[in-house]
């Protein structure tokens, strides 16, 4: 007789199931990445409080001393200007602009990073555009790594952005009004045409791949074009924009800009851009040049008289 009493059952946890394998454990680099998500996300929380108590503050005081509220429009006004601009445009007067994300598997884990966050920055700028443009994003393998890149930043979802998910441009859009633009083209970009989609590649490769999305545009049979930039301006470095730098580009001249001062007032300072001078004014400058001896002439025939 046992005096213990009846023998306990012993406890079941998945590793001691029948037909199962024990977990592979986590990596020190898998734990570390695992972390830092946390750390950020935890950090992005308390970062969002701290903005919302700061405007109320502001508000407060803008209140208490008799001040305007706010001195721009709010997140809401901004999201009602450009769901009323893009859906009153029929798509034959739109300009469409497709962000190409087709290129999940060549870029590292940093890059994709940084293409995602040019992808927001791009979303920024068309909700603050003075003519917001029609934004699609495609190409975007489903669970690929962009996929889950944009997956952490919340609320991707209800961006006004037309998600296109394993359907690229060439599915999507009547080939005869695609336009991929690439540094590499002959074509030069005189303006933005409605009822056109302008493809600008989502790649962010420092320049290890050059000339694939040139490349990728003209074995589709796709049209090709480049941005004005050297018949404006003169530049210390290359003609290579970002990505968010040329969709900013084509929504300041679609409103209305020239180019020179598009490009003046959005492309970084490091890069030393100054506007090119046209040759009649150039001529003018000579000219001036060549009288100015002629005017001190007379001076120094006084002085010399003297």
């Amino acid at each position: 007789m046992d005096i213990n009493g009846p023998e306990q059952p012993a406890e079941i946890t998945l590793d001691s199931c029948p037909g199962t394998t024990p977990c592979t454990p986590l990596s020190k680099n898998q734990l570390k990445k695992q972390r830092k998500l946390a750390e950020m996300l935890e950090l992005r929380k308390l970062r969002r409080q701290k903005e919302r108590e700061r405007r109320k503050e502001k508000k407060a005081v803008a209140k208490a001393n008799g001040l305007p509220l706010s001195a721009g429009p709010s997140r809401k006004e901004l999201k009602r200007r450009q769901l009323s601009a893009t859906s009153s445009q029929s798509s034959a007067d739109a300009i469409s602009v497709a962000i190409d994300l087709d290129y999940d598997d060549l870029m590292q884990e940093r890059d994709i990073a940084k293409c995602v966050k040019q992808c927001l920055r791009i979303y920024t700028i068309n909700r603050r555009a003075a003519q917001p443009l029609r934004l699609h994003f495609t190409g975007i393998k489903r669970e690929g790594h962009i996929h889950e890149c944009f997956k952490k930043n919340d609320g991707w979802e209800n961006w006004h952005v037309d998600y296109h998910f394993d359907r690229t441009h060439t599915e999507l859009f009547d080939q005869k009004q695609l336009v991929y633009l690439t540094c590499e083209s002959d074509t030069v970009l005189e303006h933005p045409q409605p009822g056109h989609t302008y493809v600008i590649g989502g790649l962010v490769d420092h320049n290890h791949l050059k000339g694939l999305c040139h490349q990728r545009a003209t074995s589709a049979g796709l049209r090709t074009a480049r941005l004005p930039l050297s018949e404006h301006v003169d530049m210390k470095t290359r003609s290579v924009l970002s990505t968010f730098h040329v969709f900013e580009l084509l929504t300041r001249v679609a409103a209305g800009q020239d180019w020179t001062q598009a490009i003046l007032e959005t492309i970084p300072q490091r890069k030393g851009a100054k506007a090119k001078i046209s040759p009649s004014t150039n001529a003018e400058l000579k000219a001036e040049k060549a009288r100015e001896p002629l005017e001190d002439e007379p001076k120094n025939q006084l002085k010399a008289e003297s």
